[in-house]
């Protein structure tokens, strides 16, 4: 990619723009309704900051990090911007309404998650039927700057919502309620918290490295009236799948009924 336009640098665009910043040959152009927030991010980084107009004239690559509700006051005035190239983070914004909003067919969404900003982000990336396979394979490659990507149909995007980019946060919640049960068992939070992850870290290690299903694996760990059996047994007793599979469905529901929000034009 050429002159990269980021509008918006909360937490994401400013996750994206400290990852490409390094490896980008051309120039960074940055945009925020606050801004010593640009301006910030502009000293740490080498990026230019810009009035909005400035921004999308001088960028090939615009990327719109901004909430849904901003991004629709700001439709008549992108809209002006012909021949560009377009990367929406905004959630439940559809291909479908940011091609007829921003008048151009090279529009791809993207979904990373909050690791972006360590470079561990699971990114799905969603290109409308106009996106050039060049413009595609960009895309693709800007995304591993801060992580893992992932080409999927936008129809897959809520599905995606409910494993990864929500997910994460269930992630935390099942990483801290184990690292207090140390706690409860004698351990500081901490050194429980570091020995659950690494515990994680090894068992994702195992399933790639094996390619065993999770509950063979599950199963070889058991043995007769042993702990882990035990352990086990209070969570198939709380049905912990399926709860999980709600939290998955509860998300993908949502992003659904903000995509159809914002269709509609409500915020």
């Amino acid at each position: 990619m050429k002159d990269i336009g980021i509008i918006g640098c909360g937490v994401m665009g400013s996750a994206i723009v400290r990852a490409i910043a390094p490896t980008l040959k051309g120039k960074i152009y940055l945009y925020d309704i606050v801004s010593e927030v640009a301006s910030n991010l502009a000293q740490e980084t080498g990026g230019q900051i810009l009035p909005l107009e400035a921004l999308l004239k001088e960028s090939t690559t615009i990327v719109l990090a901004v909430k849904p509700q901003v991004l629709g006051e700001l439709y008549s005035l992108l809209y002006q911007a012909k021949g560009k190239q377009w990367i929406s983070l905004a959630a439940g914004v559809s291909l479908e309404t940011l091609v007829e909003n921003l008048g151009s067919e090279e529009v791809i969404r993207i979904m990373p998650n909050i690791a972006a900003s360590v470079g561990k982000s699971v990114t799905a990336i969603a290109p409308s039927k106009g996106a050039s396979p060049l413009f595609v394979e960009e895309t693709i490659a800007l995304a591993q700057t801060f992580g893992f990507a992932h080409l999927l149909a936008e129809s897959q995007l809520n599905a995606f919502i409910g494993i990864s980019a929500s997910a994460i946060a269930t992630c935390f919640e099942f990483l801290h309620g184990i690292a207090l049960g140390g706690v409860q068992q004698g351990l500081p939070y901490q050194q429980s918290l570091a020995l659950i992850g690494k515990t994680m870290e090894s068992a994702i290690a195992l399933i790639n490295g094996t390619h065993r299903h999770p509950k063979e694996l599950q199963g070889a760990v058991c043995s007769p009236k042993g702990t882990t059996i035990e352990s086990l047994s209070v969570l198939l007793n709380s049905s912990l799948a399926g709860l999980l599979m709600e939290s998955v469905e509860a998300a993908s529901k949502r992003a659904l009924e903000l995509e159809l929000l914002a269709k509609n034009g409500d915020n």
